[in-house]
C-alpha cells in the first residue's frame, strides 16, 4: 500500500519538475523560504538535493536515527526544541500521524507533507 503511495507521489513530483514547477516554486508560492526536512531517507535526500541551488534554504534535517550531516545539512533527532524554520516538510507517508504528534510535542513549527505539496501544487 505504502509503495503505491510513494510511487504516485514521485510520479507527480516528476511531472511537476518537467512542467517547470519544482519544489522550490511550490514552496515559495506557499510563502516558505527556509525549511526543515523530516525523514532523511531516500525522499528527504531528494528534497535536499533539489533545493540546494535555489532560493528556498534547507535549515536542517530531522530523523529518529542519529545521523551525520548530509550535504552540509545538520540532522537533529526529534527529542528537543528545534531551531527556526518556516515549515517542516515531512517526507514520511506511512507514519505521518505519529510524525505530526512527535513534532507537536517539541515545536510549534507547522508541518506539511511532501505528498501534500506535490499533489496540491499540481492543482495550481
Amino acid at each position: 500500500m505504502h509503495d503505491k503511495q510513494y510511487l504516485d507521489m514521485v510520479n507527480q513530483w516528476l511531472i511537476l519538475k518537467q512542467e517547470g514547477k519544482g519544489l522550490e516554486t511550490c514552496l515559495r508560492k506557499m510563502g516558505y523560504g527556509s525549511i526543515a526536512v523530516y525523514g532523511m531517507g531516500l525522499y528527504g535526500r531528494h528534497v535536499i538535493r533539489e533545493l540546494q541551488t535555489g532560493n528556498v534554504s534547507v535549515a536542517y534535517g530531522i530523523d529518529r536515527r542519529e545521523l551525520t550531516p548530509y550535504k552540509g545539512i545538520t540532522i537533529y533527532q526529534p527529542m528537543k526544541q528545534l531551531p527556526h524554520a518556516d515549515v517542516i516538510v515531512n517526507t514520511i507517508i506511512y507514519d505521518h500521524v505519529n510524525v505530526q504528534k512527535t513534532l507537536a510535542e517539541i515545536t510549534d513549527i507547522s508541518v506539511v507533507s511532501l505528498e501534500d505539496i506535490v499533489f496540491e501544487s499540481y492543482q495550481v
